[in-house]
């Protein structure tokens, strides 16, 4: 039986600790049988070869931009069935001038709130497919960075957030979505935006969901 692979991509802003997040997950992916490699730099993407004997790539790199090699390779190993997985600014507050990077993941941030927020995630009632991943959690509050996100119809919402108006432009609450999966070829792709800290992914249903979800992106 062939051995499952997991590749880690960390770097870019360090305020998001992108080594301490992912140390956080590398342990279990290893447990459960995945080789896992560190790399960081971006230039990983240009590997082809590499990237085609992946079946998980955990991207954890806040700003920044991929070169357009580095664009295309990933996104076409995503395309040819790699999973795609991350959370927060590591994946949605980054490559924000990458076009096709972006319509593969599904979101971008935009703003936050300034400081940390008490908010509560909403699990949602009927998610369809893909409910696994949150199967047995229960709505619950957090306090962190609340993510202003845009993102379109192909995502499947799994955790949604409201944003409460406290004076800003906008009059009503609105709702964002926090966990979501999509397809992009045949490629599996998942995203959290919580995830600012190690405290953060340390909470134990957020674990859960981020465990699950690198799970699901890898097919296991």
């Amino acid at each position: 039986m062939r051995t499952r692979k997991a590749l880690v991509v960390r770097g870019g802003w360090q305020g998001h600790d992108p080594a301490g997040c992912t140390d956080l997950f590398t342990p279990r992916l290893e447990q459960d049988g995945f080789d896992v490699h560190v790399r960081e730099d971006l230039s990983v993407y240009e590997d082809a070869e590499l990237l085609a004997a992946t079946d998980l790539i955990v991207h954890s790199w806040s700003g920044g931009e991929l070169s357009p090699r580095q664009e295309s390779g990933l996104v076409a190993a995503v395309e040819a069935g790699t999973g795609f997985a991350g959370w927060h600014g590591g994946v949605i507050g980054t490559n924000v001038k990458n076009a096709s990077y972006l319509r593969m993941v599904g979101g971008r941030f935009l703003w936050h709130p300034e400081g940390f927020q008490k908010f509560t995630v909403r699990l949602t009632s009927s998610p369809g497919r893909d409910g696994e991943i949150t199967e047995g959690i229960r709505d619950y509050d957090v306090v962190t960075e609340h993510y202003w996100v845009m993102t379109d119809a192909l995502n499947t919402v799994l955790a949604t957030s409201v944003l409460e108006p406290t004076g800003g432009p906008w009059a009503e609450p609105v709702e964002f979505p926090v966990v979501w999966t999509r397809r992009w070829g045949a490629g599996r792709v998942f995203v959290c935006t919580l995830g600012h800290r190690v405290a953060d992914l340390e909470l134990p249903q957020t674990a859960t969901i981020v465990d699950r979800g690198l799970r699901w992106a890898a097919r296991t």
